[in-house]
């Protein structure tokens, strides 16, 4: 069963640019291929291959175009919104896992360039041994996530209190287009610089392909931005008696951009699922706030946290270390676990940080007037601060038993729409989760334009057909 079944048309065609060895069609494999963390089915590809440079995933397009046949790109598939899953059928999956190198470390411009199947935790491992870092580190997910994937679906996840999102920290980057033609964006348009700047000269072409859900090209390889490793760590967690004094806080501290991270859990329920020892000697505790400070040394990272100190005791209280520390020290551990308990249902988005208390009462709301903790149902509320003065909310719900299934959907949309609807909210990756809140309330002038450009870059439609309802 594992065998190639060699039934696809142009098998022997992909075999000839990638090897035997990297193209499989058999049933089980792309049974695999057809999902990713989410709950959403769509379609199993055609056939999966894994190619091992750019220059085949250039022939592999070229061979794609001639004879229209739809090629989605694909990471290692850990997200949780179902964008790398093909919506047609017999589609050439191209898994980019095998183009997982470190290419080079530039310390003079202070920038790495690597494949796009590298996996975040990977390359922080490779990058520590030299001594730097990077600002955003990775989706929560980072053990399977690749940086293709996380700049393709604009991840958010570590560092991105301070550094912003995923695609904050590019520089450039090597796309192969839907016809096959090979770009290089940022200074990477003169052939003889090196890819050290990303606004210069021309447009900015980076920024066409970072969000695209791999509906504009192809990214192979990317460079991104590198920063010494800090020497200085500092921890601390606040307690609050609302939501509203705890936004506050999380705001203030944002605005100065005084920390590495800083993430919330909004209610007490949230608490007790993964803090719980807190509550035990705070008895209005309604609200966490988790600081993780990075600096040049100690001395600097404790003065950092003073100041922190005097703006989050105003409103709040000391609680200690436990939650900055565990959720600093197991970055990439938190996500895996929570699957055992039926993770699957998320409304992660974008807001103001000023509008987090209104989110939260809402979500407060619909779980209490589905009656859903009776159920067996549970839920954690959640928020990381991002870049200036906004921030993520995530709300992540858990079925429990499959009976609840039908409620699960039910909740799940109208808390999705709750959310679309308060504060100007927007998701950061779409996604069939998504989707459909965005194409009902995108501009018309903007989503023309998005139509003109894939019509442009892939006048076939082969690339991912069908996403964003192109």
């Amino acid at each position: 069963m594992l065998e190639s079944a060699k039934h696809h048309p142009s098998y022997y065609e992909l075999v000839a640019i990638s090897g035997e060895e990297n193209v499989r069609d058999n049933a089980i494999d792309l049974l695999a291929y057809s999902r990713d963390a989410s709950p959403f089915q769509l379609d199993s590809p055609g056939i999966v291959v894994r190619p091992g440079c750019t220059e085949e995933v250039s022939k592999i397009l070229k061979l794609a175009n001639d004879k229209k046949i739809p090629v989605v790109p694909a990471g290692a598939r850990s997200s949780i919104n179902g964008a790398p899953l093909p919506r047609v059928p017999n589609t050439i999956m191209l898994d980019l896992t095998r183009m997982d190198y470190l290419k080079k470390l530039d310390e003079d411009t202070m920038t790495v360039t690597v494949g796009a199947g590298l996996r975040w935790a990977e390359l922080i491992h490779l990058l520590k041994e030299k001594g730097f870092k990077l600002g955003f580190r990775g989706p929560y997910g980072g053990n399977a996530g690749t940086v293709g994937g996380s700049l393709s679906g604009n991840s958010i996840g570590c560092g991105a209190s301070k550094w912003g999102g995923a695609c904050d920290s590019v520089v450039g980057l090597e796309v192969v287009l839907p016809t096959g033609e090979i770009v290089n964006t940022g200074s990477g348009w003169n052939p003889k610089a090196k890819t050290f700047a990303r606004y210069t000269t021309f447009n900015d072409l980076t920024g066409l392909f970072l969000g695209d859900h791999g509906t504009l090209g192809v990214k192979t390889e990317a460079t991104l931005k590198v920063y010494y490793t800090p020497n200085g760590v500092a921890f601390a967690d606040y307690g609050f008696d609302s939501i509203e004094d705890c936004a506050k806080v999380m705001h203030e501290l944002q605005r100065r951009n005084l920390a590495e991270e800083l993430v919330l859990l909004g209610d007490r329920n949230s608490i007790d699922l993964l803090a719980n020892s807190y509550l035990d000697f705070y008895e209005h505790l309604e609200c966490i706030l988790a600081v993780i400070i990075e600096e040049e040394n100690e001395e600097i990272a404790n003065k950092k946290k003073d100041l922190v100190d005097q703006i989050a005791k105003k409103d709040g209280r000391s609680l200690g270390t436990f939650l900055s520390k565990a959720h600093w020290t197991d970055m990439f551990n938190m996500v895996q676990p929570l699957f055992d308990s039926g993770f699957w249902y998320n409304t992660c988005h974008l807001r103001p940080i000023s509008t987090l208390p209104q989110t939260v009462k809402g979500a407060l709301k619909i779980f209490k007037k589905y009656d859903v903790k009776s159920k067996g149902m549970n839920w954690i509320i959640s928020a990381l601060g991002v870049d200036r003065s906004y921030c993520t909310g995530w709300i992540t719900l858990f079925m429990g038993d499959p009976k609840n299934k039908p409620l699960m959907e039910k909740v799940w949309g109208e808390l999705k729409q709750m959310e679309f609807s308060t504060g100007g909210a927007v998701p950061y990756w779409c996604g069939p989760l998504w989707e459909g809140e965005c194409l009902s309330q995108v501009s018309p002038n903007f989503y023309g334009l998005l139509k003109k450009i894939k019509g442009t870059l892939d006048p076939n439609n082969i690339l991912h057909p069908l996403v964003f309802g192109l």
